[in-house]
């Protein structure tokens, strides 16, 4: 089969937010924990679910009042409520890798199908489609609020698989860290891994992805080369 879909990740992949996420997460670590997270730190402690998910992860483990810890749901709100608060007001730091939205402009001239698989909430990922200028270029969109297992499980990929009625060797995923290889293989879709921003690269190739790709550029050439079929 042909490929009809190409399905991204966000973050790392197609938006440089790596470097906000980290500096967001350590304000809300550093306000109710008094302490800061190393970027080695932060991805292998918190990163998985979404925003709430880490950051209860983070205040049971890291908090040492009583106060918070006895009305842990209550704080868990407040900090994920300033957690995007942060986040949207310093957006400014975040941005669309160069030549992703030429990129993406043309796939969808091809004719292609578009999806956004990621583990962030449903409301940062609007903050960042919606301030890069990103969000039309998309038919699907699932976060990870709206599965209930995250990667490196792939259910995510089977939603959007079947939102648009296509089977796995009809998909690729383009993502940059181990979760996305693992999730791509358990339904069956051929991976890209985009390392020019990949926090755990080394991990990434160890696991032999389809292809590998340095730079938005290649990328670019490699899906016109697996689509030329479609003009």
């Amino acid at each position: 089969m042909g490929i009809k879909c190409v399905i991204f990740d966000l973050d790392g992949t197609i938006a440089q937010t790596n470097e906000l996420i980290f500096e967001t997460f350590n304000y809300i670590a550093e306000k109710y924990t008094g302490r800061r997270f190393s970027n080695d730190e932060i991805p292998s402690l918190f990163f998985g679910p979404p925003e709430e998910g880490g950051i209860r992860k983070l205040l049971q483990l890291f908090s040492n009042d009583e106060k918070i810890l006895k009305n842990i749901d209550f704080y868990v709100e407040r900090a994920v409520n300033e957690f995007y608060s942060y986040y949207e007001q310093n957006h400014n730091k975040a941005k669309a890798y160069a030549g992703v939205k030429e990129m993406l402009s043309l796939l969808k001239q091809k004719g292609l199908k578009l999806a956004i698989f990621t583990g962030k909430g449903k409301v940062t990922t609007s903050i960042t489609l919606n301030k890069l200028g990103l969000e039309n270029f998309f038919d699907v969109v699932i976060t990870g609020d709206d599965v209930k297992y995250h990667k490196p499980f792939g259910e995510g990929i089977k939603k959007i698989l079947d939102a648009l009625g296509l089977k796995p060797d009809e998909a690729i995923l383009v993502g940059d860290a181990v979760g996305d290889v693992k999730a791509g293989r358990e339904v069956g879709v051929r991976v890209i891994s985009a390392l020019w921003d990949s926090y755990g690269k080394d991990k990434v190739i160890d696991l032999n992805p389809d292809f590998i790709v340095c730079s938005v550029d290649e990328l670019k050439k490699l899906l016109c080369d697996l689509t030329m079929d479609r003009g």
